[in-house]
């Protein structure tokens, strides 16, 4: 069974950015939620059509980002310029809990 939480980037914001997934019902999502709003920095991880699967290191939780293109169709959102295009190269990566485990930092594979 997968357990979901639907996240905004912003703590009152209406507006959902990401999904966080996980296998295991007893992980704390809504510690990965806020270590994601704290960093705050997907639009260069995000692909423009598709949505990307990103990760946690050392977990079963990972986040699903919405694509560039959905934002702009739901909530009007200026598509930034380090969004992935398609056709466009790009490192795998995960994400990983800063040492204080209030913020995250990419790993690349």
């Amino acid at each position: 069974m997968v357990n979901s939480l639907v996240a905004q980037t912003q703590p009152n914001a209406k507006k959902t950015h990401f999904i966080i997934h996980t296998d295991n019902p007893n992980d704390d999502i809504a510690k990965y939620e806020q270590a994601i709003i704290t960093y705050g920095k997907l639009d260069q991880y995000r692909f423009y059509n598709t949505r990307r699967k990103i990760l946690f290191q050392n977990s079963t939780v990972w986040v699903e980002l919405y694509s560039a293109k959905e934002l702009l169709d739901l909530y009007g959102k200026q598509i930034s310029p380090f969004t992935i295009k398609d056709g466009q190269k790009y490192k795998e990566i995960e994400f990983a809990f800063t040492l204080d485990g209030k913020s995250i930092k990419p790993q690349f594979k």
